[in-house]
């Protein structure tokens, strides 16, 4: 059985949205949401919510409004599972037909790590949200959009790590460990997800920073210079992106303001990281 795991938090619209379209998914599976810190009517409507699978709902982060964080909150889901698989999946990511089965699938070798096609809406594409079209996938690819993995391995590796409370940085930590551990990554074209990304179209560039940040703790928890090349963070990259990216951002539409604000919010946790040794 495949455990979907949904952390949610105060997107009860986008979150039904998910949960009843995969009312029509094939294969045998169980929903656990991790509703962190919600504090508007997600509770009330998972109260009152029926779906032909079974569905577990927990909840972290009470009273702290904010949550504690998705890295956190889909270990607690995993702890929940009842699965041997974990199919991790955002509450603003929209499975298409045959997901399900299509990630069930991929699983015919031992320590595989599937994953599947994400695509974004027309208006959202080179925004810089998150767009997997393949045919290769990496490391850096495992997310908690669009991922599936035998829950022994994620056991193994420790699961996320909840440090990544804020936003970015948990899912290429994560991936760099299975990555070090071994797994056999693939690419499923079949199991198609739609990213609506809704944050995206407000706080586009807000986020871009956050991310620069956040990749760069990754790098400095690891040590291992071929994250910071993976994932753009290293220092002499960051210096041609913020030297060439003012002038040519243009060029580039949206992609390019996120660009810019994703080296510069690398470039800040760089130097504050300095000041903090010295």
């Amino acid at each position: 059985m495949i455990s979907v795991i949904v952390p949610t938090h105060n997107r009860r619209t986008l979150l039904e949205k998910k949960l009843r379209g995969l009312e029509t998914q094939a294969g045998e599976l169980e929903v656990i949401v991790v509703a962190d810190g919600c504090t508007d009517d997600t509770l009330a409507f998972l109260q009152g919510y029926h779906p032909p699978y079974p569905l577990q709902v927990l909840q972290t982060g009470q009273g702290y409004g904010q949550g504690l964080g998705a890295a956190n909150a889909r270990n607690q889901g995993a702890k929940a599972a009842r699965g041997n698989l974990l199919l991790f999946s955002d509450d603003d990511v929209m499975p298409q037909a045959g997901w399900i089965e299509a990630h069930r699938r991929a699983h015919t070798h031992p320590r595989t790590v599937a994953v599947g096609r994400l695509i974004l809406p027309p208006e959202l594409r080179g925004s810089g949200a998150a767009e997997l079209l393949g045919p290769k996938a990496f490391w850096w690819h495992v997310t908690g959009n669009n991922t599936s993995m035998p829950k022994a391995l994620f056991e193994e590796v420790g699961g996320y790590d909840p440090a990544f409370s804020a936003y970015g940085g948990e899912d290429s930590d994560l991936g760099y460990r299975l990555m070090r551990a071994g797994m056999r990554l693939v690419f499923v074209r079949e199991a198609v997800a739609l990213h609506e990304a809704p944050e995206h179209r407000t706080r586009a560039v807000q986020k871009a920073r956050q991310a620069g940040a956040a990749h760069v703790r990754v790098w400095q928890k690891h040590g291992d210079p071929r994250i910071a090349w993976a994932l753009g963070v290293h220092p002499t990259l960051l210096a041609v992106k913020m030297a060439l990216l003012p002038s040519l951002k243009g060029l580039l539409g949206g992609r390019g303001d996120y660009e810019l604000a994703f080296a510069w919010g690398a470039w800040e946790a760089l130097e504050a990281s300095k000041n903090t040794r010295t």
